[in-house]
């Protein structure tokens, strides 16, 4: 039986600032801005900055207001 290779089309966890900032309708510096104030955790891989998808999820979330 040959070994398989399964191919997902489920979205990756972690994303860098590029992808953040399009998971987010933003911009780049905009993300940068996150990381830099520390409102969104992040992790660093190397020199790479990702980001956990359920973190700017939860950070979406926080950040909605009621209309009056």
């Amino acid at each position: 039986m040959k070994n398989q290779v399964i191919t997902s089309a489920a979205q990756p966890r972690l994303l860098t600032v590029p992808q953040a900032a399009t998971y987010l309708a933003c911009t780049i510096p905009a993300v940068r801005q996150l990381q830099w104030s520390r409102s969104v955790p992040f992790l660093k891989i190397g020199k790479r900055i990702v980001f956990d998808r359920a973190d700017l999820d939860h950070y979406v979330d926080a950040q909605k207001t009621l209309s009056s």
